[in-house]
């Protein structure tokens, strides 16, 4: 259990937190981007696998399917396929907590790197997401074929992972078979689409928001700030036209908004308090509200210190880094009700 404590010291853990997948990265050796093998998947974090930053527990009734951010800093446009330490760090910062609930799979997949993501062209950033969503498709197949056996799903994604983990919703779960055997998607930090003043309709025709911890084949987005979003915000507007990154005909335009959804209020979106995880200590000083009209629809945070949280790399950026960790208590006891309520 993480340790409770004050608040005086959160500034250094998330110091800690936001740092400690940049320093691994930067030690991890660069080798150039390899094709995936033909047919199996290079698991990040399978149930039962020896030293596994996500944990490695097994016998929960339902699995989750885990996508990780941008952590790699790789020179090349595309991360190679080794399981190397700054994918084994953001794992266990993100995933692990959420083994106590669900068996978590995550593959590794050939993100665009961070180099990619600051400095490349338009055409080089199109083609880096395109050739990394087709890994993270070929693992969702192996996984679906070779492992799943009929269980529920939890999809989590962050930043570049829930980029990822949209295209595949829109294109091979939503609307379709396998979709009943989805529990909820957490898609953080990715400004999910929806309908303007609905809650569905955007990115997923079938798949809706989550208004209650206990239902199911729902979705819970949002991206974090502490202070006021600037003009040119990287999460919470829509895109007013297609990307260079959009895999599956993502939508974008004037009839769209973005979907957030607040953990610690899901029905009723009032300010309630959340309860996370930085480094390993749990959190519980701050609160927050989705904010809504025609400005950025994101997750507001405030409480004693909230405004000293890092905004990394970017003021626009908001508290990007730490979008799961600072509601990642109520998101795993959200995965354990939706699972629970799924079983019924």
């Amino acid at each position: 259990m993480p340790s409770r404590r004050p608040f005086r010291p959160l500034a250094r853990a998330c110091t800690t937190l936001l740092v400690l997948v940049g320093a691994v990265a930067i030690a991890a050796p660069h080798v150039s981007a390899a094709p995936p093998p033909a047919s199996s998947t290079t698991w990040l974090c399978r149930p039962g696998q020896a030293d596994d930053p996500c944990g490695g527990r097994s016998g929960a009734p339902v699995d989750c399917f885990y996508v990780y951010p941008t952590v790699s800093l790789q020179q090349s446009s595309n991360a190679n396929l080794d399981a190397s330490p700054e994918l084994r760090a953001v794992a266990g910062l993100q995933a692990a907590p959420f083994g106590a609930n669900c068996n978590v799979w995550a593959p590794v997949y050939r993100q665009s790197t961070l180099r990619t993501l600051f400095t490349g062209t338009g055409p080089e950033r199109s083609a880096a997401s395109h050739l990394a969503y087709e890994d993270v498709e070929h693992a969702w197949d192996d996984y679906l074929a070779h492992h799943n056996n009929g269980r529920g799903v939890v999809l989590i994604g962050h930043s570049q992972g829930t980029f990822m983990l949209r295209a595949l919703i829109r294109n091979r779960i939503d609307g379709k078979p396998i979709q009943s055997q989805l529990v909820s998607a957490l898609l953080i930090g990715g400004n999910v689409l929806v309908r303007k003043g609905e809650r569905v309709g955007g990115d997923f025709s079938f798949v809706p928001a989550c208004t209650g911890p206990v239902q199911t084949g729902c979705v819970i987005a949002y991206s974090a700030y502490s202070k006021t979003p600037p003009p040119d915000t990287a999460f919470g507007l829509a895109p007013q036209s297609p990307g260079t990154s959009t895999q599956a005909n993502l939508p974008s335009g004037p009839e769209y908004e973005v979907l957030c959804t607040n953990p610690g209020s899901l029905r009723d979106n009032t300010n309630s308090p959340i309860r996370g995880i930085l480094a390993g200590r749990e959190v519980d000083e701050f609160r927050a509200q989705c904010t809504g009209g025609d400005g950025p629809h994101v997750l507001m945070v405030d409480g004693p210190g909230a405004g000293l949280l890092p905004a990394i790399p970017r003021e626009n950026w908001g508290l990007h880094q730490i979008d799961i960790n600072l509601a990642q208590r109520d998101l795993v006891d959200l995965v354990r009700a939706q699972s629970a309520a799924y079983a019924r």
